[in-house]
């Protein structure tokens, strides 16, 4: 298992957009794949137990990767995430 901590920068968290972003990544990875935000531990590739988390914009989250693809999964999620999931200009604003 591999993971990494990143901080939400979108300014809504993840409501519906970037959360059905972010399922639909997290659905094309072949490893099992958790989100972790304090005690709640939720699998992303549901965009609504994604939903149900309530991450906020400045919440830190650990993203947990498991499986024969691991590695590139949690550069592919935590780019995206890193990114804005469509939300953010380049600057992470």
């Amino acid at each position: 298992m591999v993971s990494e901590k990143i901080t939400v920068k979108n300014p809504s968290g993840l409501h519906l957009r970037p959360a059905g972003i972010l399922s639909g990544i997290a659905s094309k990875c072949a490893s099992e794949v958790t989100l972790v935000k304090g005690d709640k531990r939720v699998n992303p590739k549901s965009v609504l137990v994604l939903m149900a988390a309530g991450i906020k914009c400045q919440d830190e989250i650990t993203v947990e990767c498991s499986g024969e693809t691991e590695a590139e999964d949690l550069k592919t999620l935590i780019n995206a995430i890193a990114g804005g999931l469509g939300e953010l200009d380049g600057e992470g604003k």
